[in-house]
């Protein structure tokens, strides 16, 4: 494998031809919060009419780096330059202007405008009458050119808010790619893109790649992801972040899954990445959750399961699938209007997120940001918030503070998440210690039901293997967990058994025992329209 070692904080060379131009190069750049060095001596090029891949850890220093690139930072040491000019932008805005687009991690959209203001924010000015009026018509027409150039079926002129995670997220992308080439018209655009295929449905993932093709023509991309196949599959170059440090250059053609892993974590990944021999036979386990013609129109219609203790059934389907909704109405945050729910053998009469909490239940939502932590708030509070009725607060009502700091601190030696205080704001942390800190909120609980909604969605490699530990772990303590995932070799790995959604409906059922898991091809072609709902062994 053709590697670059960084030790300099020069590089040591280049990958490209002499007459490659770098629209960006970036040198000795440094970073520092407090004592902490989140970038150090980091000095990398990105050359015109190339898609660069940056990967690294959780924690690794990618998004500070984009945030330095983007406007959002300014860096404490380090020069930038931009088409051979000295670039120092003082805002996002200055950034776009100049042509450095970006699509964010954690979605960037106001919900309560039309689709229109979200691609066009920032670009008002361009659409002002006589300098005083807003012609919203003009930027309606400008949006949905957007929209038609990139083959996105939406209406520019709805609300944000009534469109799905997926669909926001192909607007934030379509934002950060089309406004530098279509509206400031810069001739050599850089954009920048944070995990913009996490929330992606499968159906738009080939109309994003063929859109980063397009960009690539005209400028360069900056493409992060922790999805490492997606990475070597559109990347010319990959720079690898570790600790705040650029460690290494590898060139896409010439590079494995395996030693990107190696080189963002220090060692070799496991074979057994799913921990697939700790998956037993639990076919005469109790029945934990028994769900019956459960009905919550129009996400989900007569949906029947069961998740026995100790098993992990895991829901798969496309966008529109009705998956989270059930997901939701199992977990009480929308109730479902006919069915029933029996958990533990008594049925479940209203489904109120209270008492399910009381009675074990825990629920994980796929939008860690928006639904599943207060950003501003200390690592602490969040982990307590859901317990403060009980766990910590005394029988007067006083708020039990020290216990609710011992206790995070715990969950952080024990889930190993890098915060340094458990008062650290969750906005500071990234995105895989974030999701350990949802997880803490529920251990703290002992829940006897799991219900996981995209668990690793925007997670590193390993921080992913330590999900996939804590999940096993659970399951030999006799945690049930209904896992909802749009990965389908996590659905495939960590399954008992495969329920296929189509359009509100089970289509399908899959067994899943270890010895015979079924094939990425087997789901996809059941989740299609054209599949017949039966029940499925695995391999056939």
């Amino acid at each position: 494998m053709h590697k670059l070692r960084v030790n300099s904080g020069d590089t040591e060379g280049s990958f490209f031809d002499e007459g490659t131009a770098a629209l960006l190069r970036v040198s000795r750049l440094t970073k520092r919060f407090g004592p902490s060095i989140v970038l150090d001596n980091v000095s990398f090029e990105i050359p015109a009419n190339k898609t660069i891949g940056l990967i690294g850890e959780n924690g690794a220093g990618k998004s500070t780096l984009l945030n330095i690139l983007s406007g959002m930072l300014r860096q404490d040491s380090g020069v930038m330059w931009l088409h051979g000019q000295t670039y120092q932008p003082t805002s996002y805005h200055a950034a776009c202007q100049l042509g450095v687009g970006r699509a964010f991690q954690e979605q960037a959209l106001i919900l309560n405008v039309p689709v229109y203001e979200n691609l066009l924010l920032g670009q008002e000015a361009r659409f002002l009458r006589a300098g005083l009026f807003l012609d919203r018509r003009a930027m309606a027409a400008a949006a949905a050119q957007m929209v038609e150039a990139a083959d996105f079926d939406v209406d520019v002129t709805r609300m944000t808010r009534s469109y799905d995670f997926s669909r926001r997220q192909v607007m934030e992308i379509l934002r950060a790619c089309l406004v530098p080439v279509l509206l400031t018209k810069a001739e050599h655009p850089v954009i920048l893109l944070d995990e913009p295929t996490s929330a992606l449905a499968k159906e738009h993932e080939l109309a994003f790649f063929r859109l980063v093709d397009r960009v690539k023509t005209k400028g360069a991309v900056v493409f992060v992801s922790h999805r490492l196949s997606e990475v070597l599959e559109i990347c010319d170059l990959i720079y690898v972040l570790k600790d705040g440090n650029l460690v290494a250059a590898v060139e896409s053609k010439d590079a494995s899954e395996a030693e990107l892993h190696s080189l963002m974590v220090g060692r070799a990944r496991m074979s057994d990445y799913y921990h697939k021999t700790q998956q037993h036979s639990v076919q005469q386990n109790p029945v934990l959750l028994e769900v019956r013609s459960l009905t919550g129109p129009p996400a989900y219609t007569d949906v029947s399961l069961t998740v026995r203790t100790g098993e992990i059934v895991g829901i798969g389907g496309l966008l529109g699938s009705g998956k989270s909704a059930l997901a939701k109405g199992i977990a009480g945050l929308r109730p479902p209007l006919g069915g029933t729910i029996k958990y533990r053998g008594s049925e479940i009469h209203k489904p109120e997120i209270r008492r399910l909490i009381r009675e074990g239940i825990a629920y994980v939502p796929a939008e860690r940001m928006t639904e599943g932590l207060i950003g501003q708030f200390p690592l602490a509070w969040n982990i307590s918030m859901a317990s403060g009725h009980d766990l910590f607060s005394s029988p007067l009502g006083r708020w039990l503070s020290k216990k609710e700091e011992a206790v995070a601190s715990q969950f952080v030696d024990k889930l190993l998440i890098k915060s340094g205080t458990p008062r650290i704001p969750c906005d500071r942390l990234s995105g895989g210690n974030q999701q350990k800190v949802v997880l803490s909120r529920w251990l703290c609980r002992t829940p006897k039901l799991f219900v996981l909604d995209n668990p690793t969605r925007g997670v590193d490699v390993g921080a992913k293997e330590e999900i996939y530990r804590l999940i096993r772990a659970l399951t030999q303590a006799g945690v049930g967990i209904l896992l909802i995932t749009d990965e389908l070799l996590e659905l495939i790995g960590l399954s008992h058994r495969i329920i296929i959604m189509q359009s509100g409906r089970v289509a399908a059922e899959v067994d899943a025992p270890t010895e015979a898991k079924p094939s990425e091809h087997d789901l996809l072609a059941l989740m299609l329209p054209s599949a017949n709902p039966t029940k499925h062994d695995a391999g056939n």
